[in-house]
């Protein structure tokens, strides 16, 4: 059987426990039988974590939207998930350097929905501008996911915007070369963190990889590495 993950798993803590969990899909066009996926990400990440569960679907179009936001039923009475879907008519478009800086995390969702849009070039300048300011490991991360979800023509434009930056601010090239330096580090040590748990024979699930290779903590992960080594269940990763 094909193992299937979410694209996004956020996890959202009060004194270290989990109280509230959101399941991130993307959906670039209307897939009828994503359905069969999104019912067991939501039902297992609730049992997991045993707090309020939503889908969150981000769509590019209000035609996709409509296919995806349409309630999907099992047959058990009562039993209903409708995806709440988030498409470009509410993510504004921010193409203004100095509003990307003051709401660096709106600036991510705008270039996540508007990235291929007719203000392309534009949206993605305004991310170069947040990520800038952003924590190095979060910034790379946000780099990244939005690169992988643009268009293979829009997917050339950062790359052109992040030199072009370089050479005006050689600042901001050095702390970009360090950036990509530590994510390396941080995606290593998130890696073989699972590589240890799969050769123990221990079973993750997809919000705990997520939580793995999600995390920006290089102290956090080697907690993580260290525990790996003799866990028997995932769980004892998270002990305190």
């Amino acid at each position: 059987m094909t193992e299937h993950h979410a694209d996004l798993v956020a996890l959202f803590y009060n004194y270290g426990k989990v109280v509230f969990a959101v399941v991130l899909e993307v959906q670039l066009k209307a897939e009828p039988a994503k359905v069969y996926d999104w019912f067991p990400y939501v039902a297992n990440l609730w049992a997991r974590r045993r707090c309020p569960t939503v889908l969150l679907v981000f769509v590019p179009s209000e035609s996709v939207g409509r296919c995806c936001g349409r309630p999907i039923e099992i047959g058990h009475p009562g039993l209903v998930l409708t995806p709440l879907i988030v498409g470009p008519d509410v993510i504004p478009v921010i193409t203004d350097p100095a509003e990307a800086r003051e709401a660096p995390e709106q600036t991510v969702l705008s270039a996540l929905t508007h990235g291929d849009g007719p203000q392309g070039r534009a949206v993605l300048i305004a991310l170069m501008e947040a990520l800038d300011i952003m924590e190095s490991g979060k910034a790379a991360s946000y780099y990244e996911y939005v690169v992988s979800l643009l268009s293979e023509a829009a997917q050339r434009q950062p790359e052109s915007l992040m030199t072009a930056t370089y050479e005006r601010h050689s600042k901001f090239a050095i702390k970009h070369y360090a950036l990509g330096e530590a994510a390396g580090k941080i995606a290593g040590k998130a890696e073989d963190i699972l590589l240890i748990l799969k050769a123990r024979g221990v079973e993750v699930p997809a919000d705990v990889r997520t939580e793995i290779t999600q995390c920006d903590d290089l102290e956090q992960l080697e907690v993580w590495l260290i525990r790996a080594a003799s866990a028997s269940d995932v769980s004892e990763l998270f002990e305190k």
